[in-house]
C-alpha cells in the first residue's frame, strides 16, 4: 500500500470513527442532561465529518487565512 492508498482508507474509515465518537459523545452528555455538550459534541462531529470530505479545500481555506494573517 503507498501513501496515496493509506490517505484514501484513512479518510474513508474516518468517518466511521467520526460517526463513532459523535454519538459516544451525544449519549454520554445526553445522560448528564448537559445540552451544551450534545451541541458541542455535534458540532465537532460536523466539523471533522466536512474535513474528511474535503481535505483539500479545508487545507486550501486555512492557508489562505494564514497568508492572510502573516502577510504572504
Amino acid at each position: 500500500m503507498d501513501l496515496k492508498g493509506l490517505l484514501t482508507f484513512i479518510l474513508q474509515q474516518g468517518k466511521y470513527v467520526v460517526i463513532v465518537f459523535v454519538v459516544f459523545n451525544v449519549i454520554k452528555h445526553f445522560s448528564k442532561s448537559k445540552i451544551a455538550g450534545v451541541a458541542s459534541g455535534l458540532a465537532i462531529g460536523a466539523l471533522a465529518w466536512f474535513f474528511l470530505g474535503n481535505p483539500e479545500k479545508v487545507l486550501d481555506a486555512i492557508g489562505n487565512i494564514i497568508s492572510k494573517v502573516f502577510g504572504g
